[in-house]
């Protein structure tokens, strides 16, 4: 029921915007109610990066424009790394098993990479009723 009431809420929070402000501005929008009341309702978007090959070649085709399309291009996109667990798990393992390589490579890793111990969980766990 709960999901269903903030369904609804939200529904209706979007309709009365669209009514209060069609020609909606991102960002604070005002409108007077009377007596001193506003109706006050802040507008957002979400702006999500479509695959790496895609966002690279929009922005060298913007780099393409000319100079003014370089410095745009440079600036429009910032890009955070991702670390992939399982490629360093299995560096892990190739350093145990003796090569050099992954041991190069994982001593590399230490100089941009920190790792700390996260919360950990506890749980108390009942026993399995026995089958009788």
């Amino acid at each position: 029921a709960i999901e269903v009431a903030k369904e609804e809420e939200m529904d209706l929070r979007k309709y009365i915007v669209s009514r209060a402000f069609p020609q909606k501005q991102e960002g604070t929008n005002r409108k007077e109610l009377g007596q001193g009341y506003n109706l006050k309702a802040v507008i957002k978007f979400n702006y999500k990066c479509d695959s790496n090959d895609k966002v690279e070649d929009g922005l060298n085709k913007i780099s393409a424009l000319g100079n003014d399309g370089a410095f745009i291009a440079d600036r429009l996109v910032s890009w955070t790394p991702n670390f992939k667990l399982q490629e360093y798990r299995i560096l892990q393992e190739d350093a145990e098993k003796g090569s050099n390589f992954a041991k190069q490579a994982l001593e590399i890793i230490t100089t941009f990479m920190t790792i700390t111990e996260s919360a950990p969980t506890l749980e108390i766990v009942e026993p399995k009723a026995k089958k009788k």
